[in-house]
């Protein structure tokens, strides 16, 4: 979907797009770490997406800093599993409060490995729809799986974000950006 909206409202070609994002993306899966992330994303943006420098070293330490566009979704599942696994029943107001409990850690929460913010980003997700936390220290072993997808989804809505956010830059389809 990330693909689609940077095509969409970026104006770039998908061949582009995927060229500018890939090297972000390996080391997002290398480090788990958006924040680690961000001086490739910050030369991809300038050089290969045509974001004016100052746009780039605005928009992406923000970008990284709040928008964790891929957190919510996932934290929320994690709870949804412990839900299930406990045979706990949610009702809408349940789901309502889980939701927006997730999008609030997610926009407070650290740009650091999953393993790391685990329990400081499930936690209150778990305690605001009343399930329990002892399950977690083991959902956390099989945490850097997801924790990779997460991160990569996470370095590419901010590339396709910053790419909106610069607008046309009037630069060639099949390679870097020239001045």
């Amino acid at each position: 979907i990330i693909y689609v909206v940077a095509i969409v409202w970026g104006r770039i070609s998908l061949a582009r797009f995927a060229r500018a994002v890939a090297p972000a993306q390996v080391v997002a899966v290398s480090t788990q770490s958006s924040l680690a992330s961000l001086p490739v994303m910050i030369e991809r943006a300038r050089d290969w997406l045509g974001v004016p420098q100052t746009s780039a070293g605005l928009v992406l330490p923000l970008a990284v800093a709040v928008f964790r566009i891929t957190s919510p979704v996932a934290n929320l599942a994690v709870c949804l599993y412990v839900a299930q696994l406990h045979g706990v029943e949610l009702g809408l107001g349940v789901l309502i409060a889980g939701g927006l409990t997730a999008i609030a850690v997610s926009i407070a929460s650290v740009g650091l490995p999953g393993q790391v913010s685990f329990f400081a980003a499930i936690g209150p997700i778990c305690l605001a729809m009343g399930l329990p936390l002892g399950v977690l220290p083991l959902l956390l072993a099989v945490e850097v799986i997801p924790d990779i997808f997460r991160t990569v989804g996470n370095v590419t809505a901010d590339l396709a974000a910053t790419r909106i956010v610069a607008g046309e830059d009037g630069t060639g389809e099949d390679g870097p950006a020239t001045e």
